[in-house]
């Protein structure tokens, strides 16, 4: 996925288990949809030489689809247009890291935090018996966290101005013209899967304060949004760390959007 994984137990897990189940799950489903392995199904598919779709990837194109019909186009398996490769990565890196989780809450390993590319899924609790407290970090000084917040059994995922700066576009295929949002720096969304949450962050990133509504609109995902102009707004359901408020001002009174359907 050209990305780092990274792992965190609680005190007395099987760190070589858990190692050797994320790393295969991980591994694997990489190998199978990476648009950059001229082998993998994704590319075989695009090429016109896979003889039939894996019960996989009908679930991974089938997903994409729904990003894309339920975000008119703003999330796209050919975000480039559409003569471009085929990419299902905005779906497959969250989707993979959920795989993960399955995996080793199978094997009874019920307190980790487990994340990809600097998005995570976390179960259960650290090794102190609190929560896990991810930090967002500040899209204007990535050295410092600009908000922090704690997880239970949740996943979080934010799209950003980071490291790669803008690499987030508006794909030439979505609906309804207009362009993408250029005040929001980075988006950030909490919920119960990966694969959602990272999918929703990207989309709602490019729609800007609208993503707010429309990724409450789905049930039990929160959004939150850093702006250029350093300013932060949050859901009011989203699990902002009550330490958090204090040391980093700014974040602006919680945004409950009328009649969001949660």
């Amino acid at each position: 996925m050209g990305t780092m994984a990274s792992l965190m137990l609680a005190d007395g897990a099987d760190l070589d288990e858990a190692q050797r189940i994320a790393s295969d799950v991980l591994g694997s489903l990489d190998e199978r949809f990476s648009s950059y392995r001229s082998d993998s199904e994704v590319s075989r598919l695009d090429a016109g030489v896979l003889p039939e779709l894996s019960r996989d990837l009908r679930h991974v194109l089938a997903a994409c689809d729904w990003l894309d019909q339920t975000s008119d186009g703003v999330f796209s398996m050919r975000p480039d247009g559409a003569d471009a490769p085929l990419d299902v990565a905005g779906y497959v890196k969250g989707w993979a890291v959920d795989r993960a989780a399955d995996g080793l809450l199978a094997a009874g390993i019920g307190d980790f935090c487990l994340g990809v590319g600097g998005d995570w899924r976390a179960h259960g609790r650290r090794g102190d018996g609190r929560g896990w407290t991810i930090a967002i970090l500040d899209p204007l000084d990535t050295t410092k966290p600009r908000a922090l917040a704690t997880l239970g059994n949740a996943a979080i995922a934010t799209s950003g101005r980071y490291e790669r700066g803008d690499h987030l576009r508006l794909p030439p295929t979505a609906r309804g013209g207009g362009t993408a949002d250029v005040t929001t720096a980075s988006f950030t969304v909490v919920g119960p899967r990966l694969a959602w949450a990272d999918a929703f962050a990207t989309t709602a990133f490019l729609k800007g304060d609208d993503g707010l509504a429309w990724v409450a609109q789905y049930a039990g995902y929160f959004g939150a949004i850093v702006r250029t102009d350093g300013s932060m707004v949050a859901d009011v359901d989203f699990p902002l760390a009550s330490a958090s408020a204090p040391p980093f001002p700014g974040i602006r009174a919680p945004y409950a959007p009328a009649g969001a359907g949660r």
